[in-house]
């Protein structure tokens, strides 16, 4: 056993036989590690026995944890018609309370990201920017001591060009800031340029709220499990209440479309687990860390509406790479109250969103995607998302809203749009995403880095 892939929780055992030179009592936690390293090499053989190399060792571990360059990265989304009203916005205050919440830390030794989507609804866009720019920065700035690197929508046009210099313009008009497969694939880029070897992707509506997160973050990343290397894993969002189970949603129309029943499930099979890190079927895109082993190959797939995150799963493990689920990474989510619109711009983008990926599974899987989201991707999504869509639009025209009924049924039409080729278009574009990181590590984006530091 390497001395990186010596166990992590001993500290009350090295706190306790910190000074020791002695053996390790028997029976104690401290014996059964220095046991099950008795054969490496660096061990020797007068210090058997001795407490000092083990409390080295494990010192040693830490200090790789310390060494490992990392990112976090939280995405910012902000509309607005006027600059001035920038600091009022209601994503900004998320955002400013998100990245308030990282000093609670004890590793503080990390780089935060911030890719901002500016979109401004008046016809005054280009020449808004700019100031919006300014007035974000004066409110970001002070929050964290650490490197912080804001990048808006006025700096995109910069990377667009960078990449068409680049000889990568197929790819450029697809790095955006407006989906969330775009804008994570953003702060991936940005992520490269500063050779990072970690992200950790958070949403602006989280806080954090355990000291040890990021140590847990990173902890069995690029390392062996199950004679595989873990390569990213995901963890749980913890509800105001602390709870990890996500409360129902009673919405008769939901009836055959109870997502939260079937998302459930997967998280009583993860916690009545006994193992810590384990394989699902879902990551949550606002708990999420990835090795530059799996980023640097894999991008979150640009053509889809929404779910990016477990569809990062699905492509990561078609692809040969582990990603796993870590029952101790928890973040605290505290999204604001859904609305009815919410919900019926949920159901419209799930329903695209699972036709989509459906046509990926049927190149054939490598990972059990059931209870979910693998209850939506069989034949029978299209009588329910048809049954589903009738009923809500049923529920508005009780109420009279004809409008939004009518809106509701046209999401039938989404059945006929062709999806050819779904997986043969996203290996083309993995592939102009693998040669773009090459040459961004390799060249550097120093010019839009520095316009981008707070």
């Amino acid at each position: 056993m390497a001395i990186r892939d010596l166990p992590d929780p001993y500290d009350p055992w090295i706190d306790r036989y910190r000074d020791s030179r002695g053996p390790f009592p028997i029976g104690t936690k401290g014996n059964q590690v220095f046991n099950s390293i008795e054969s490496v090499k660096e061990a020797g053989g007068e210090c058997r026995n001795c407490f000092t190399w083990i409390y080295q060792t494990y010192a040693a571990r830490r200090r790789t944890l310390l060494i490992m360059k990392k990112a976090i990265i939280i995405p910012v989304y902000l509309q607005s018609d006027q600059p001035e009203e920038v600091p009022l916005l209601v994503g900004l205050k998320f955002a400013k309370r998100a990245i308030k919440s990282l000093r609670i830390l004890r590793d503080q030794n990390f780089t935060l990201i911030l890719p901002v989507c500016f979109d401004p609804a008046g016809k005054e866009r280009e020449t808004a920017l700019p100031e919006m720019d300014k007035l974000l920065r004066q409110e970001i700035k002070g929050l964290r001591k650490g490197g912080t690197l804001l990048f808006s929508s006025l700096h995109l046009q910069r990377l667009r060009e960078y990449l068409a210099r680049m000889n990568f313009g197929n790819i450029s008009f697809l790095i955006d800031l407006q989906r969330y497969s775009k804008i994570r694939n953003t702060g991936l880029l940005l992520a490269q340029a500063l050779s990072m070897d970690a992200v950790i992707f958070i949403d602006n509506d989280e806080i954090v709220e355990d000291p040890d997160y990021l140590d847990i973050a990173c902890q069995s990343l690029n390392k062996p499990w199950n004679g595989k290397t873990v390569n990213g894993k995901g963890g749980f969002y913890l509800n105001r209440d602390g709870t990890m189970f996500l409360p129902g949603q009673h919405l008769w129309w939901r009836f055959v479309w109870n997502k939260t029943k079937w998302m459930n499930r997967v998280w009583g099979k993860i916690l009545s687990s006994p193992h810590s890190l384990l394989p699902s079927s879902i990551l949550l895109g606002g708990n999420l860390v990835l090795h530059r082993s799996l980023f640097q190959s894999v991008p979150f797939d640009p053509y889809i509406p929404r779910g990016e995150d477990t569809d990062y799963l699905i492509n990561a493990s078609q692809l040969g790479f582990c990603v796993l689920f870590d029952k101790r990474l928890r973040i605290k989510h505290l999204h604001p109250e859904r609305t009815e619109a919410f919900f019926q711009e949920e159901l419209k983008g799930d329903i695209e969103r699972f036709l989509y990926e459906r046509g990926k599974t049927k190149v054939g899987l490598t990972i059990d995607l059931d209870p979910y989201p693998g209850y939506f991707l069989k034949w029978s999504l299209y009588p329910k998302a048809a049954l589903t869509s009738v009923l809500l639009s049923l529920d508005y025209l009780v109420r009279g809203e004809w409008k939004k009924a009518g809106e509701c049924i046209s999401n039938i039409n989404l059945f006929f749009q062709k999806r050819n080729e779904v997986w043969p278009r996203y290996l083309k574009f993995k592939a102009d995403w693998e040669r773009a990181m090459g040459k961004v590590q390799e060249e550097g984006m120093n010019e839009i880095l520095k316009e981008c530091r707070v």
